[in-house]
């Protein structure tokens, strides 16, 4: 006889016990909080919505840092809800690519409305509440992709580096090595 227990999948996929209780749905603070990042007005006449987030992004260098906290606020309360950290560390990815690329001048301030990091991270979270076992499988190979092109894009930073300096020196004829 087998005297294992077996697994149940009637855990809740999320932790609620740290999460407010006056709310029958755990997460819609931390929804609340992400449309109010990313979508809280419409533009009139468009399906384009912007939040704090693109907004705040416009201030030089203090908008930048005040977004992102706003949105590491969201993956601390995800951490408290006990999400596992292939989730986490999903949620982190889209935070960076938030604020690095969002750094950009001018470029960055166009990206931050079009790339929404909160919303992107809500849907994670939603996902996995219904879905765990599929999300976190997801995200792992979400991760593996992201891990792999950045090693790529690196790679290819030396190649190029590389082949630059190669015909840097034999456009001025000096040895290279």
């Amino acid at each position: 006889m087998n005297n294992s227990t077996p697994i149940t999948s009637d855990k809740p996929a999320i932790d609620t016990r740290t999460v407010n209780r006056s709310t029958d749905d755990p997460l819609q603070p931390m929804r609340s909080f992400a449309r109010l990042l990313d979508d809280i007005v419409r533009v009139p006449g468009t399906t384009i919505s912007i939040g704090l987030d693109p907004l705040l992004n416009l201030i030089p260098f203090a908008g930048d840092a005040v977004g992102t906290l706003m949105s590491v606020s969201l993956l601390v309360t995800a951490v408290r809800m006990n999400v596992p950290k292939r989730i986490l560390a999903r949620m982190i990815v889209n935070i960076g690519i938030d604020s690095l690329i969002g750094a950009i001048p001018a470029f960055g301030q166009v990206f931050d409305f079009v790339w929404k990091a909160n919303t992107k991270n809500m849907a994670l979270l939603e996902r996995y509440a219904v879905m765990p076992e599929t999300t976190k499988k997801a995200s792992s190979t979400a991760l593996i992709i992201i891990m792999v092109v950045v090693l790529g894009i690196i790679g290819m930073t030396f190649v190029s580096a590389y082949w630059l300096l190669k015909l840097l020196a034999f456009a001025l004829n000096i040895p290279l090595w």
